[in-house]
């Protein structure tokens, strides 16, 4: 048994590992992962993707990666296949990958969301790593029970292409001095906002973009809420992003965002839906448990800048 190149691999070699890989998260989030497995293959024929793969007598046993975006590292898969999960062979190909992201030239930041981790003890090795972490839980609702009703004093109408502009502007505004926005660089400038944005609406950057459950209100001064949804897969629902501008907050717009979002899932005939939380959002997150939405699966948000520079985490 060896830890080996990501680069020395085919994607006819790894595709075993992806067939299950796909499978495994489609069963535990109710996500169709088969894009993005199919992405990873791309990868993998360019010789495009940095990783690492544990293989014995020919096998693929565990696999991770990482890809550079934004002058930042993220790291993705750390999967293993079914009978050789909690044998570290995922921290294994971990403890390869970190410093090499670490020490890439160019890149000032590190960053990874183990929600598609089966590395049992991740999270230890980016703690002796010298990342900074906040748990974060992905949510389901069964769409089946109740809808919980929302206040209508504000006026919603279907988000368009044309609000892209205003919706990163929001989202950058609601995520000032944030939790989310210290461990994520996404949410850091308007401009990263804004191709956030349109990876969501114009590249399926989370599944595919839902425009019947995509809602925006307006106000005087522009955008007050937003929420962009996505499917997983054919059941499943997803809210990609959820912001109240500041001025806007406590007044009941997120629930009726959320609302509206989960009544469009249901009228198209879907099961549930989901999301992902940070669980110190304690505004955020007791609004998601009182609209029915309940834990699948814990992970954690790491984030890493190369010193003499620091993650400061907000209280």
């Amino acid at each position: 048994m060896r830890t080996r190149p990501l680069t020395e691999f085919s994607a006819r070699e790894l595709r075993p590992l992806l067939d299950e890989e796909a499978a495994f998260w489609g069963r535990e989030l109710s996500w169709d992962y088969a894009d993005v497995a199919a992405a990873v293959a791309g990868g993998l024929d360019r010789r495009s993707l940095t990783g690492r793969v544990v293989e014995d007598g020919g096998e693929c046993l565990a696999y991770g990666y990482y890809m550079i975006d934004n002058q930042r590292a993220i790291v993705g898969s750390l999967f293993a296949r079914e009978g050789c999960r909690d044998r570290g062979l995922e921290e294994s190909v971990l403890d390869a990958l970190l410093p090499e992201a670490q020490s890439q030239v160019g890149s000032e930041r590190v960053e990874c969301q183990t929600l598609f981790s089966t590395a049992a003890l991740a999270d230890a090795r980016f703690e002796a790593a010298g990342f900074r972490a906040r748990r974060r839980h992905y949510l389901i609702r069964d769409l089946n029970e109740p809808l919980p009703d929302a206040p209508a004093r504000f006026r919603l109408r279907p988000f368009r292409r044309e609000d892209i502009a205003a919706a990163a502007r929001l989202i950058h505004r609601s995520h000032e001095g944030s939790l989310d926005a210290a461990l994520n660089l996404t949410y850091t400038t308007p401009g990263l906002c804004r191709g956030f944005v349109e990876t969501l609406v114009l590249r399926s950057g989370c599944g595919r973009f839902d425009t019947e459950a995509s809602f925006l209100a307006d106000g005087g001064d522009g955008a007050m809420g937003v929420v962009l949804a996505s499917d997983l897969s054919r059941t499943n629902g997803h809210l990609c992003q959820v912001s109240v501008s500041p001025a806007a907050q406590g007044k009941g717009l997120g629930r009726l965002l959320v609302s509206q979002a989960l009544r469009a899932f249901r009228d198209r005939g879907l099961a549930t839906a989901s999301l992902s939380v940070t669980v110190d959002n304690h505004v955020a997150y007791r609004l998601y448990e009182q609209m029915g939405f309940r834990l699948r699966r814990e992970f954690t948000a790491h984030a890493w800048v190369r010193p003499p520079a620091r993650i400061e985490l907000p209280a």
